[in-house]
């Protein structure tokens, strides 16, 4: 069987670009990865972070 990463997305108000969103991976309630760009809309960074979050559970998947 095959075990992922169990990893939170949170979606946040870019705080130096208002209006404008950036996501960040918590892994183990500890950071783990955030966004180097902002997006428009929160919709744009959960796409985002959602394609970052498979490519990690890609690289990380192990078979037990």
């Amino acid at each position: 069987m095959a075990e992922t990463l169990r990893l939170k997305i949170d979606i946040a108000k870019d705080a130096d670009r208002p209006g404008r969103y950036r996501w960040r991976i918590f892994q183990d309630l500890k950071l783990r990865d955030q966004s180097l760009h902002s997006f428009a809309t929160k919709r744009e960074a959960q796409i985002d972070a959602d394609k970052f979050v498979a490519r990690l559970n890609d690289i990380w998947k192990t078979d037990r």
